[in-house]
């Protein structure tokens, strides 16, 4: 099996979408569930004392197939798509999350203290077998309802640092998508790359998790590297040379985080937490340097075994980070 990076990273307006495993075998081969299995399902909770807001980015397929992959199978693109079902634990209460005026994949839902909402993923015919759609979900928490209106991802937003995110790529393995290169693993993180407005946990269950990065949570700016399934602030690829190469900000039109981790000494410099050195970031306008959140290793990011699905990504909002 061999793993490749789908990642990439704008503002949060714009779904990142996850890295998911690909196999060498299978071509040809349409993914879907065996004998016995089941989907993988969603559960989001507010176990703060005040209602919050979730605000929820669908991840979008790319434009055609990659070469190998003949089909792509279902996907959930759009907030109207019938089998974007979620439920609550409050009774009589229905959950809709309101679209972006002109949009069907970015849309926000309030969320009552204490309310579990919970996606449970339908199943379809495919073939002789069954399927069930695939969905990228990427949700961020904003205690009003400004996270699409007034949030950019830079440092000028409303909120003291850029919004993280909690990922969940489910379903790719038995979405009916053929060919040996198209998706088909399960995959977590919160992604802390623009910046950190809450403090967000992710625990996944059923089989074939790493039990190394099952559970993750993240902390405030400067606190997130090596910290299991998660990605921090401007550590687009986690660890390594290449760990800061494609950040989004700061740029001259993007300011870091208000509480972006400085560099210090002289020269500046920055180490991970095992303490190997690397250069710091500097900013557009040269009179301040920073350090990405570098990892010693790659466990930023939650992988699943390829085609196993079954089980519940447990996403809660823990509370605001500053």
């Amino acid at each position: 099996m061999q793993q490749t990076d789908l990642r990439f990273r704008v503002s949060v307006v714009v779904a990142a979408l996850l890295p998911a495993a690909y196999a060498l075998a299978q071509s040809g081969a349409m993914n879907s569930l065996k004998s016995g299995a089941v989907p993988t399902g969603v559960a989001v909770t507010n176990s703060s004392s005040a209602s919050v807001y979730a605000n929820l980015v669908l991840g979008q397929p790319p434009a055609s197939p990659p070469a190998g992959c003949s089909s792509l199978g279902t996907q959930i693109t759009s907030l109207t798509d019938a089998n974007l079902a979620f439920t609550s634990s409050v009774a009589g209460k229905t959950v809709k999350f309101t679209p972006v005026t002109g949009v069907t994949d970015k849309g926000s839902y309030q969320m009552a203290a204490g309310e579990t909402i919970t996606y449970t993923p339908s199943t379809t015919a495919c073939g002789t077998a069954q399927c069930s759609p695939a969905v990228t979900f990427n949700f961020f928490f904003t205690p009003t309802n400004v996270g699409f209106a007034d949030n950019n991802g830079c440092n000028n937003a409303t909120f003291p640092n850029a919004t993280n995110l909690a990922e969940a790529s489910i379903n790719f393995g038995v979405n009916g998508s053929v060919g040996g290169s198209c998706a088909n693993a399960d995959d977590t993180d919160i992604s802390a790359v623009n910046g950190v407005n809450a403090i967000l946990k992710v625990v996944t269950s059923g089989s074939g998790w790493p039990a190394a990065t099952s559970t993750a949570q993240n902390g405030l700016l400067g606190s997130n590297a090596n910290k299991p399934g998660v990605f921090g602030w401007a550590a687009t690829n986690c660890n390594g040379a290449q760990a800061n190469a494609g950040y989004p900000n700061p740029s001259a039109a993007c300011g870091a985080p208000t509480n972006a981790p400085l560099a210090t000494g002289t020269p500046a410099s920055c180490a991970t937490p095992k303490g190997v050195t690397y250069a710091p970031i500097v900013s557009p306008d040269g009179k301040t340097s920073y350090c990405d959140e570098r990892s010693d290793a790659g466990t930023c990011n939650n992988q699943r075994d390829a085609y196993v699905t079954g089980g519940n990504v447990q996403i809660t909002y823990v509370k605001q980070a500053y």
